[in-house]
């Protein structure tokens, strides 16, 4: 298993006056779904650019983004990313990206996705 670090600032406002515990956390429950969306972004990001490392020594090339995003729908909500695509040798056309995290074209996933 490889590490991986990611370092994520978030930008939260806060009452000078009264701050106290459980409105802290009602304002990040409030944002929960915002921040998980923006962390798996960070997270595909960080993971294509690992995946496409790998695959140049073998002779593959980039070859720019998809034209449509890739649709996921995660319980935080709809995430909308372009996967990177590369070229082998061969000339054939792949994503890394969905290469490596096994993901069927075409496959809706539903919302619970493993929490059966």
């Amino acid at each position: 298993m490889d590490d991986l670090e990611i370092k994520i600032a978030i930008t939260n406002k806060v009452p000078k006056n009264n701050l106290k515990l459980n409105g802290l956390l009602r304002g990040l429950e409030r944002d929960r779904d915002e921040i998980m969306r923006n962390l798996l972004v960070t997270l595909f990001q960080a993971l294509e650019e690992k995946a496409k490392e790998e695959y140049s020594p073998s002779g593959c090339v980039r070859d720019g983004h998809q034209s449509n995003r890739c649709v996921f729908r995660p319980s935080s909500g709809e995430i909308r990313y372009r996967l990177a695509q590369m070229r082998d040798r061969n000339g054939a056309i792949f994503c890394p990206l969905a290469t490596k995290l096994k993901v069927e074209p075409y496959r809706q996933y539903p919302v619970s996705m493993g929490m059966e």
